[in-house]
């Protein structure tokens, strides 16, 4: 790393001894609050590596939505939000500067997608003003927000949790196709129960109907 950038206090956080450490405070994180504070200190003492970490939470295996954790100027922020952003880091996995999506873009800003897993990805925006830096960097973040990703999808998990194992019966036989009648059958219960179970699946997945319902307890791993 060039010695431009490589202050004691940024160095520090790539030995071995520092990076056990971040990885144990991120998988210790309980919630979005700490998730956020998490990340603010990451940035703080890897100034100017670490400039943001983008996570994307698969509403439906169609549906994206992007979150975005720490500030940069209102034109970067509404670009690393935008469907060219999702859509690129949900297909490649090199790191790209800024200035490749367009000339008003900073040179030194890099995004680098993360892929930790099926349906499981997110991003970091580093700041490198050393492209012979780009490679060492890359990798070193890459490995952080692995754990990243799957912290905030844990956190994620935890507006899902709620539901019941009879909740998650109906939801996996709903799954094979069959109907609140049918289920009824299988698990020994009334029709108006299943349906009772179904609703409070849609109610607290905020979707619109079962097969919704369905679709994001999938694409997260509930079911």
């Amino acid at each position: 790393m060039s010695s431009a950038i490589m202050t004691q206090a940024t160095a520090e956080i790539y030995t071995q001894t520092a990076f056990s450490e971040v990885v144990s405070k991120i998988d210790n994180v309980k919630n979005e609050t700490e998730f956020r504070n998490l990340v603010s200190e990451l940035q703080a003492i890897s100034a100017p590596s670490f400039l943001a970490f983008i996570a994307f939470d698969h509403l439906t295996p169609t549906s994206i939505e992007s979150k975005l954790f720490g500030n940069q100027s209102s034109a970067i922020n509404q670009f690393l939000l935008s469907e060219e952003v999702r859509e690129h880091c949900n297909n490649e996995s090199s790191a790209v500067s800024l200035s490749q999506f367009g000339s008003l873009y900073p040179q030194n800003l890099y995004i680098l997608p993360v892929h930790a897993g099926h349906n499981e990805h997110g991003a970091l925006l580093l700041q490198i003003e050393d492209p012979q830096d780009v490679e060492h960097l890359c990798w070193y973040w890459s490995s952080i927000a692995t754990y990243l990703v799957h912290a905030y999808i844990k956190i994620s998990k935890q507006r899902l949790v709620a539901i019941t194992k009879r909740e998650r019966d109906c939801l996996l036989w709903a799954c094979e196709g069959k109907t609140s009648w049918e289920i009824s059958q299988i698990l020994g219960v009334s029709e108006r129960t299943v349906n009772f179970h179904l609703s409070n699946c849609i109610e607290k997945t905020n979707s619109a109907n079962r097969l919704q319902a369905i679709a994001k307890c999938v694409v997260t791993n509930i079911i």
